[in-house]
């Protein structure tokens, strides 16, 4: 998309879009090869565990996003932005700690 009102990435932009998208790429990966080492029963428990890594890389692909966009609208000063990532990112953190809570009851 060319605008004239477009900003350039920044680097720190670029960067975290190449991490997202290695994360991306290496939980695909583990998936398919859990997947295939769990139904050729060659390994089942290390294709467990590599499916279980796979499926965490995809679960952080949100966190990064937000992560992300915390630091971009600190570094623009952008308030209300920065505002209401922080709260999105509270309630992530809510959530999981009362999911966490009800597994151990």
């Amino acid at each position: 998309m060319n605008s004239v009102n477009a900003a350039p990435d920044s680097s720190f932009e670029r960067i975290m879009s190449a991490v997202m998208l290695a994360v991306f790429w290496i939980s695909f990966t583990a998936l398919a090869g859990g997947l295939i080492l769990w139904l050729t029963l060659a390994a089942p428990d290390a294709g467990l565990i590599t499916l279980a890594g796979g499926l965490l890389g995809l679960i952080l692909l949100p966190l990064l996003r937000v992560i992300a966009t915390l630091a971009t609208a600190a570094a623009r000063r952008d308030w209300l932005m920065l505002a209401a990532t922080m709260t999105v990112l509270a309630i992530l953190i809510a959530l999981t700690l009362r999911d966490a809570a009800t597994l151990r009851g």
